[in-house]
């Protein structure tokens, strides 16, 4: 093969390498966007940042409060209390209002996801956790979506399940 054509295809080669990982190179960083807009929700939580918790839902956010679930519970629960809701859930909104504010804090209480896995697809990002409480596990999903370049929760979904 002669010196030019196979420049040609060295060049091609190389171009065609670059096009391949270029792809890969923008899902890690969706990845690791989406896992730090996660985090900045939490570390708000912690603190009891009301306003930036809200501000990191999207407009059509809907959610999923935390439901328990135990063998020795004692009566069924009400539909409506487990029914798909608007915005940021009910329960974590209450908890946040009702934290006394001590000298102490914040942070009020801590969050350390365990297990954490940010799946991205396109401006989609899927992230699944577990919170280890003392007397449960606390199992968390979160839709991120990615608009206009920022990415906002979409949905969460939050159940605990009582451990031994």
């Amino acid at each position: 093969m002669d010196k030019p054509r196979m420049s040609r295809r060295v060049a091609l080669t190389t171009a065609l390498a670059g096009v391949a990982a270029a792809p890969a190179a923008g899902a890690a960083d969706r990845r690791a966007e989406a896992e730090a807009t996660l985090r900045a929700f939490l570390h708000a939580f912690e603190n009891d940042d009301l306003a930036a918790m809200e501000g990191a839902f999207a407009p059509d956010a809907v959610s999923f409060d935390v439901v328990v679930a135990s063998p020795e519970a004692s009566s069924p629960l009400a539909r409506d209390a487990v029914r798909r809701k608007p915005g940021m859930p009910p329960v974590m909104r209450r908890l946040v209002q009702s934290t006394p504010k001590a000298a102490s804090g914040p942070p009020y209480r801590k969050l350390d996801p365990k297990d954490l896995l940010v799946q991205t697809e396109g401006e989609m990002a899927l992230c699944t956790f577990h919170l280890e409480l003392p007397t449960s596990l606390a199992r968390r999903t979160v839709v991120l979506v990615r608009r206009s370049g920022t990415w906002k929760i979409l949905h969460i979904h939050a159940s605990n399940v009582v451990t031994a």
